[in-house]
């Protein structure tokens, strides 16, 4: 397996909860317009799980709200554990500047873009330190990243991006 390839399946290991940030920020967008749209029907309780027939449209926006809180929830428990193993992985890079980086990247899931900006590179220099490091971290990457058939226990499918 060569470099290139090492830093392609830690990567995708490492970026394993992204698509569940962006799930879990648009559910939370869609709370906050359920509850704009009851906020003139009368006072909401937040906490409240209400029964009842979909004809009622209260209801049923406050069926949808409940519905969108567990699953929020939900999503925001299993991208804590994974996060939790990103750390550990993460923990085992010496070169604190690097480990610093991949926490803006991997954990708080800024761009390679938004990480260069926050530490001051040039844009053009992204890959580089994308590139720097994955390489650090690919030896500490648990081994079931670099079977190209895992589909990470169906958090995220990698495809190869040119």
């Amino acid at each position: 397996m060569t470099m290139t390839d090492r830093q392609y399946y830690a990567d995708c290991w490492l970026s394993r909860t992204d698509d569940h940030d962006g799930e879990i920020k648009q559910l939370k967008i869609r709370k906050d317009s359920i509850i704009e749209s009851l906020s003139g029907v009368g006072k909401y309780d937040d906490k409240a799980v209400h029964g009842g027939s979909d004809s009622n449209p209260t209801e049923a926006k406050n069926i949808e709200y409940s519905l969108i809180c567990e699953r929020i929830e939900r999503l925001e428990r299993k991208v804590a554990i994974e996060n939790a193993r990103t750390m550990e992985v993460i923990d085992k890079v010496k070169d604190s500047k690097l480990r610093g980086m991949m926490i803006a990247r991997y954990i708080n899931h800024f761009s390679w873009r938004k990480v260069g900006e926050l530490y001051h590179y040039a844009k053009s220099s992204s890959y580089n330190y994308r590139a720097e490091c994955l390489n650090a971290v690919a030896p500490f990457v648990p081994k079931e990243a670099f079977i190209p058939d895992n589909k990470f226990k169906s958090l995220k499918v990698c495809t190869k991006l040119d």
